[in-house]
């Protein structure tokens, strides 16, 4: 499925007594686009750029690499008895597409103004959904698939439009008929439906800890903000609203504002 190699760069500097359980790596590996679970005492404080991340009652936590993070990060866990263990990740850099079209009328590329304002109004409520971060535990279950069927688009890759780079795509484009049911790929309660310029009827699903779905595209959706959802639950179908050029699921997934890949949460596509 990926080219890459992915390497785990992982540095422990302990200070202090080793009485304690420092940082350990539970899933994942550190890679642009990834996510990882790690482990601590429930009772220990971890932050990361004095930012406190938010720690599960079993001492899980999760945090999420961006596709164009580069900069090892530090963790900071801080133990009761005033231990204090560092763990370094280096995210493992990738290879992404990238498409040229030229030729296009001056208005699909830079469009008028009156549209310019509907854009900057959907990210706003976007933004809102994605920032609720909540105690739900649903990110640390094996997510699934929303639909089945060919990748079409993949994360991380950009188009360049008359000459002028676009913003990379963050989602996985996954082609089905109109109609096709989309199913949660873990458990978590509905933030946001809405009918978006660039992607049609949205929804966002909330997993917890600051990580969501957003299913993009939909003909209809089958929920409604607030419902508690479970897994394999249908929440809409696929459809080709808003910007699209025919019937797709284009999933994607967030750690607060860092863009994951869904495919390194999910797995190969089932057959």
């Amino acid at each position: 499925m990926m080219g890459y190699r992915i390497v785990l760069a992982l540095v422990v500097l302990l200070a202090g007594t080793q009485n304690g359980l420092a940082l350990e790596l539970w899933k994942g590996s550190p890679v642009q686009g990834g996510m990882v679970i790690l482990k601590t005492e429930p009772d220990a404080t971890v932050t990361w750029d004095d930012t406190p991340m938010l720690i599960a009652e079993n001492g899980l936590f999760v945090i999420g690499f961006h596709r164009d993070d580069t900069t090892p990060i530090t963790l900071i866990e801080t133990l009761v008895n005033g231990e204090v263990n560092r763990l370094i990740l280096t995210p493992e850099m990738r290879v992404f597409q990238e498409q040229r079209i030229d030729g296009l009328p001056p208005a699909m590329v830079t469009p008028p103004q009156d549209v310019l304002d509907r854009i900057a109004r959907d990210r706003e409520v976007v933004a809102d959904a994605r920032g609720v971060i909540t105690p739900i535990l649903a990110w640390q279950e094996n997510f699934i698939w929303p639909a089945k069927g060919p990748i079409t688009g993949v994360y991380g890759s950009r188009r360049i439009l008359n000459g002028q780079p676009r913003a990379p795509h963050y989602g996985v484009d996954i082609a089905a008929p109109n109609g096709t049911p989309v199913v949660a790929p873990a458990d978590g309660i509905v933030r946001m439906v809405d009918d978006l310029y660039y992607t049609g009827i949205t929804i966002i699903l909330d997993h917890g800890h600051g990580v969501s779905s957003t299913f993009l595209h939909l003909q209809d959706a089958s929920v409604t903000p607030d419902m508690m959802i479970r897994k394999g639950d249908v929440i809409g179908r696929v459809g080709s609203t808003g910007r699209s050029t025919g019937p797709h699921l284009d999933w994607r997934v967030n750690w607060r504002d860092k863009r994951l890949d869904p495919e390194l949460l999910a797995g190969p596509m089932p057959n």
